[in-house]
């Protein structure tokens, strides 16, 4: 009985890890939910190693892993299945050697939400772009950025940042306006003005490197002038702070600049510019930080230098899905 009983043990051990390894691969997966994970892996020894045995087996399925999770996600679209049912689902299927994933894995972020629809420029992961809205006003913008031109009289006077990071330069044009929404708050400039605004999720990053910016939310303002930035959260507008022009604005010299940075931030920023998802395991590694200056176009440099410098393990599903720990 107690052998019985071990073995039951064992296999629903393979069954969770199993589970918690396609969750990863589908890119559904939250940062509550790898929290959820590194939680079930510190029960213990045999938690541990049923997991490693579940990276080990996606590990090698390599391209077959990958047309298996096409294959299901189209399923997957047409059967729509709640997140209790997609664990709960995968947890009672058979071992992964012969499963196909119940996700909507080819999208990993390549369809814009709903919010972002009404986009006249967007780019897509990795991509940047470069517009001229008017005469003296060019438009820079970084990976996963949607934008919405407002017009008037037939000129573009503004614009409303839905998502990602856009800059604005206009220093060939002198007097009148420039203004930029983003979420609760409006950011106005002064022409000639240089400026840029980074929004993810509702977090709004106003950077001013040239002339005079204003910002505003709600009853609040603050107004910026060169090599000054802001932040505002909702409708939380937060003190004014000197910047490194050569780090803030990296990115559109086609590189990111790490400098002490928090490898969770780290990892988060590289996800914005890379394809599939770099998932941090081991909750020991989040107090560590990174330095270096990377291509954009080469984010894997980065998690090479992390697996070097922290002796971190790494695993790669299909998918572009990377466990580091």
């Amino acid at each position: 009985m107690t052998f019985r009983n071990d073995d039951n043990q064992t296999r629903a051990l393979r069954r969770e890890a199993d589970a918690w390894v396609r969750l990863l691969a589908s890119g559904r997966a939250t940062e509550d939910d790898a929290r959820a994970l590194q939680r079930w892996r510190a029960q213990g020894p045999a938690h541990r190693a049923a997991f490693e045995d579940a990276k080990r087996l996606w590990r090698d399925f390599g391209p077959a892993g990958e047309r298996l999770m096409a294959e299901s996600a189209a399923a997957a679209r047409k059967r729509p299945m709640s997140r209790r049912a997609f664990l709960g689902g995968m947890a009672a299927a058979a071992s992964v050697a012969g499963v196909a994933v119940l996700a909507e894995h080819p999208l990993l972020g390549a369809w814009a939400p709903v919010s972002e629809w009404g986009a006249d420029y967007r780019t897509a992961t990795g991509e940047q772009r470069t517009v001229r809205l008017d005469e003296g006003i060019v438009l820079a913008m970084n990976t996963r950025t949607s934008v919405a031109l407002d017009r008037r009289q037939g000129r573009v006077d503004g614009l409303t940042l839905l998502a990602g990071e856009a800059a604005i330069d206009a220093m060939t044009k002198a007097g009148g306006h420039f203004q930029v929404v983003s979420g609760a708050g409006r950011i106005v400039a002064e022409l000639p003005a240089r400026l840029e605004v980074r929004r993810l999720e509702d977090r709004t990053c106003v950077t001013c490197l040239r002339g005079r910016v204003t910002v505003r939310v709600g009853d609040q303002q603050r107004t910026l002038a060169a090599r000054y930035q802001v932040d505002y959260t909702g409708a939380e507008l937060a003190a004014v702070r000197a910047i490194e022009p050569g780090v803030v604005s990296a990115w559109r010299e086609g590189v990111i600049v790490f400098r002490d940075t928090p490898l969770p931030e780290a990892i988060a920023e590289i996800n914005r510019y890379r394809r599939g998802r770099v998932v941090l395991m081991d909750a020991a590694l989040e107090g560590r930080s990174v330095s270096g200056r990377f291509p954009i176009r080469q984010m894997d440099l980065v998690i090479a230098q992390i697996q070097q410098a922290f002796s971190v393990d790494v695993t790669t599903l299909p998918g572009d899905i990377v466990l580091l720990g």
